[in-house]
């Protein structure tokens, strides 16, 4: 919304046809709870959505749904990212952000098909997968959340991608 973007929320339990009758520029998949795996539903729509064309942005489950749909796996974290302090690498940046997470579920790093996307974000911690950007389809997903405040507002820029990217650029 402050990017000027017109919003249209839609439940978890919409099809890929739904959306799309929706005539949408973008589509964002937000967060939620539990493992990401159980959403078989979810992913087999999200599935769609990819051969759409259209651009996708994803956040933390959106983000553990889409590379699942993808054909990624995603595992258990032996210790849950929590709190507003953990970094993470953006490798096209060369930077170092302070992010803020809440996930106990990971996409596993070497289950990501190079010819499909790549590992584009990693907790500076532990090295677990933070980011995706997919290849030949206008589509990067994150898994901490940009639209909260870890290190002030830091990662905001993700949001500019996405519009740009809906308005035919990034």
């Amino acid at each position: 919304l402050k990017r000027g973007c017109r919003v249209k929320v839609m439940p978890a339990s919409s099809t890929a046809e739904d959306i799309l009758a929706a005539n949408p520029q973008g589509i964002m998949l937000s967060n939620g709870p539990g493992d990401p795996a159980e959403n078989t539903g979810i992913i087999k729509e999200l599935r769609k959505l990819l051969k759409s064309g259209l651009p996708i942005f994803g956040i933390c489950l959106g983000h553990q749904l889409l590379a699942l749909a993808a054909g990624a796996k995603t595992g258990k974290l032996k210790y849950g990212h929590r709190g507003v302090n953990q970094p993470v690498t953006d490798f096209a940046k060369d930077r170092t952000f302070i992010t803020s997470q809440n996930h106990g579920y990971a996409v596993v790093a070497g289950t990501v098909d190079p010819a499909v996307a790549e590992v584009s974000h990693v907790n500076a911690n532990d090295g677990t997968t933070e980011g995706i950007r997919y290849k030949n389809i206008p589509c990067f997903t994150v898994q901490f959340h940009p639209e909260a405040c870890g290190g002030p507002r830091d990662t905001e820029y993700l949001f500019d991608d996405f519009v740009a990217m809906m308005k035919g650029g990034c």
